[in-house]
């Protein structure tokens, strides 16, 4: 059976009570919480080594799409530029 907390002395503060019923990840001691270290790994939220390397795979691919991309704006704007060139009667 859990005591109930102390009172302060001279003072009108109430000790804070916490709603340790939860069951939950947190414990409660001298008024601050502390996560459990039990709770620390989540096995349905950890990645796993494999989902590691598709991570890393799917990284490197948007790379090199980007790069594809920005290549091909690239060119563009040389394209337009001498197209640029050709109507002015530079070339």
């Amino acid at each position: 059976m859990r005591r109930p907390a102390p009172s302060i002395p001279y003072s009108n503060a109430r000790p804070v009570e916490y709603d340790h019923s939860d069951g939950g990840d947190v414990t409660y001691a001298n008024g601050r919480a502390y996560r459990r270290e039990t709770s620390r790994h989540d096995p349905d939220n950890t990645i796993t080594p494999d989902e590691q390397k598709l991570l890393h795979q799917r990284r490197l691919e948007e790379a090199e799409l980007r790069q594809a991309r920005n290549d091909a704006n690239f060119a563009t704007a040389l394209r337009l530029g001498e197209a640029l060139r050709v109507l002015k009667g530079e070339d």
